[in-house]
């Protein structure tokens, strides 16, 4: 299991290849503060499929035709219960059952964080009690234009790390907790999360005003970034021309955090 964990600017951060791998370090967290804190992730993807469903799936299908999902549900009470946030162990053994979407909602459910705020770019928009999504168009970065194409969208990707854009999104999860009648990103402890697949090209890493970014950073008590080197999708999703990838965002990134934490 690739897993490291450094220190910058006095702040711990959990680097990993594979994204579930985080669940480590978020335990790690949840044991040194006595509580289940929030999580905001900054994610293409929103990584919050049910806990364990790849594993349960075929542990109680013979095929992909099968529909067992009685089954499937009788296992899950007793995965979840088997995690102790206290016992790094049976948090390792939790992760070798896991998929690279399956650990926000694991890390629920156990009582490892209390619930999750998502950016994402796959297109979510919704809200339960325990995970809040968010993708928006080409409002988040003011276009007016009447009918959108392939340039604005182009656009929008290279500016998913400028204060604009996050803050038109943090507005968003807030008036969702806010419905809730929950505390927002940033009204509480928070986990600050970082799939580097969020980012499709060089301008995307290199906003022009990172002062959002860096609060997001300062404010967290601890952050977690995911490589995404093992499922290729940093270059699966990059734009075209980019020559971008895993350990190049992590280099910029790591540059971020020391410039926001020292």
């Amino acid at each position: 299991m690739s897993h490291q964990k450094v220190t910058i600017g006095g702040k711990d951060v959990y680097i990993v290849e594979s994204h579930h791998h985080v669940l480590l370090g978020w335990a790690e967290v949840r044991r040194s503060q006595g509580s289940a804190l929030a999580l905001l992730t900054l994610d293409h993807h929103i990584d919050t499929k049910a806990p364990f469903f790849n594993h349960r799936f075929w542990a109680t299908h013979k095929g992909v035709g099968n529909d067992n999902q009685a089954a499937m549900q009788t296992m899950l009470p007793g995965m979840i219960a088997a995690i102790d946030w206290n016992d790094e162990d049976t948090v390792v053994a939790a992760i070798a059952n896991l998929k690279h979407d399956e650990h926000i909602r694991t890390a629920i459910q156990a009582g490892i964080v209390s619930r999750a705020f998502v950016v994402n770019l796959s297109g979510e928009n919704r809200a339960d009690a325990q995970v809040y999504e968010t993708c928006s168009g080409c409002d988040a970065i003011g276009c007016t234009k009447p009918i959108h194409d392939h340039r604005c969208v182009r656009t929008r990707v290279d500016q998913v790390l400028e204060s604009t854009y996050l803050e038109h999104e943090l507005g968003k999860l807030n008036t969702m907790a806010q419905a809730r009648e929950v505390p927002g990103v940033e009204a509480a402890p928070y986990i600050l999360d970082i799939d580097l697949d969020y980012f499709h090209s060089e301008k995307a890493i290199d906003p022009n005003d990172a002062a959002t970014f860096y609060r997001l950073v300062q404010g967290a008590l601890a952050i977690t970034i995911a490589i995404a080197i093992e499922v290729g999708c940093v270059k699966s999703l990059r734009c075209s021309g980019s020559k971008i990838t895993g350990q190049s965002l992590l280099t910029r990134m790591q540059q971020h955090m020391q410039t926001a934490l020292t």
